[in-house]
């Protein structure tokens, strides 16, 4: 273990020498942390529902309550994993290191979480729980570390923008390729066996996962090094969060259209599958929304650095609007149209998602500006926090709302299923997403006053 001068130099020697600019190397292996997560992440919170109801049987209204607990006892796991990682020092860095240390364990409980024990009806209940949990735990060590990481590779603005960016168009390739891929990779390593096939789909992206992490760690240096003189308790680390105003919008914004987002995720493959009765086309849907996605995700760094992030923000999420009522409106026969509302929303929704992550860094500079505390883990695990209680909150509402309107697994659904699966894809998404830019509408910080913060908190250090 290395001493804090010692770290601090170590770290000297990796800064960059471009006035803060880093090498495209270090920007994809930056994103490719984030990519291992998002690879896992969003192939359960795409079929782990549909695998629940439909591979293993168990019911909505039991998924329901399922979701709802174990993602909230798992939410809490964040602000602990946070004060962790605040106290980390290593000769690698605070957040760094986890990239190395969760590979292996976030691969283990994704294989295990698609796995069908044959226990019994109680007994599977119990491993589901169980291996829920344990994989969100390991969500938890690997995402705050990661989201950390802005804040302490760079303080240049532009580069952070560039750094989300990058991390993001990563983050959608992932997705894209995970989520699109999924059924076919089921039906073709399951050979008709949807339990198997899912198991070993789930193994193909646990190892994908590992690659990327192990090439994260490998690139990327942290040098943006905060030596807290003062030991801090609890009292006055909890005001960091308390008295950020920015982290406060940020993240009710973000839970907003965590929630709506996440409900779109979690149903697109119910209604390929019982709306349009053309399942196979969930690949089609997937890849021109998360292609739309990457392409969206290109124009951020100049529209942003044009207008500012708060703009592209709002006018990104209102334009979204349009796509999910188009979708609402239109009949199921009209296949180009739902195509091409899918890759609309795509385009235009995913960036309040990439911008909100980016300007999560400059609400920790806020942090320390106003309360004289540096307390990363804390702030990123509170966002953390709020992205899976989306996930919680959007899971268990589905489910719910499913079970509610009288779905049944497989088979030939009813008409208010139907309605119920059509408003989960469309006019229930857009409800949150306009919350969320009304939010955001009251966000105080803009460029120039991060700017002005990152150089009064310079003359300070």
């Amino acid at each position: 273990m290395l001493q804090s001068k010692e770290i601090k130099n170590y770290i000297d020697e990796e800064r960059s020498s471009d006035n803060g600019k880093l090498s495209w190397m270090e920007r994809i292996g930056y994103g490719a942390g984030d990519m291992s997560y998002n690879i896992i992440f969003q192939f359960v919170n795409a079929y782990l529902l549909f695998y629940y109801t439909d591979v293993d049987g168990i019911k909505p209204a039991v998924i329901a309550t399922l979701f709802l607990v174990v993602r909230v006892l798992d939410a809490v796991c964040d602000p602990i994993m946070g004060s962790i990682l605040d106290k980390t020092n290593t000769r690698w860095g605070k957040a760094r290191p986890y990239l190395l240390w969760v590979a292996l364990p976030l691969a283990l409980f994704t294989v295990l979480c698609f796995t069908t024990p044959h226990f019994g009806l109680t007994g599977n209940r119990i491993y589901a729980y169980a291996t829920y949990i344990l994989l969100g735990m390991t969500f938890s060590m690997q995402t705050i570390p990661v989201n950390s990481l802005t804040a302490r590779i760079t303080n240049n603005l532009q580069e952070r923008t560039i750094l989300t960016t990058v991390r993001m168009i990563l983050v959608y390739i992932g997705i894209l390729l995970a989520i699109s891929c999924a059924t076919p990779l089921v039906s073709f390593l399951g050979g008709g066996d949807q339990s198997r096939g899912f198991q070993l789909t789930a193994l193909v992206y646990a190892m994908a996962s590992v690659a990327l992490n192990l090439y994260s760690f490998f690139t990327v240096r942290e040098r943006v090094v905060v030596e807290n003189k003062e030991k801090h308790g609890i009292k006055k680390t909890l005001t960091v969060l308390v008295k950020n105003k920015p982290l406060l919008i940020l993240g009710s914004a973000f839970l907003a259209f965590a929630i709506g987002f996440n409900i779109r995720l979690s149903t697109a493959l119910y209604y390929f599958t019982y709306n349009m009765e053309a399942k196979g086309l969930n690949f089609m849907g997937t890849l021109l929304f998360f292609g739309a996605a990457l392409i969206s995700n290109m124009f951020i760094p100049l529209l942003a650095q044009k207008w500012g992030r708060k703009t592209i923000m709002i006018i990104s999420g209102i334009v979204s609007l349009i796509t999910y009522f188009g979708l609402q409106f239109t009949p199921y026969t009209s296949i180009p149209l739902i195509l091409f509302w899918f890759f609309t929303s795509g385009f235009f929704t995913t960036p309040i998602n990439t911008l909100v992550w980016g300007m999560l860094a400059d609400t920790v500079d806020y942090a320390e500006w106003k309360t004289k505390v540096r307390a990363d883990g804390v702030i990123i695990s509170s966002m953390s926090f709020l992205n899976k209680l989306g996930v919680a909150i959007a899971g268990s509402f589905s489910a719910f709302y499913l079970g509610h309107s009288g779905y049944v697994a497989d088979m030939t659904q009813s008409i208010s299923s139907l309605e119920a699966i059509k408003n989960l894809n469309a006019i229930i998404p857009a409800v949150f997403i306009l919350l969320s830019v009304i939010i955001m509408s009251f966000y105080p910080l803009s460029e120039k006053k991060c700017q002005d913060m990152m150089t009064e908190l310079e003359q300070r250090r």
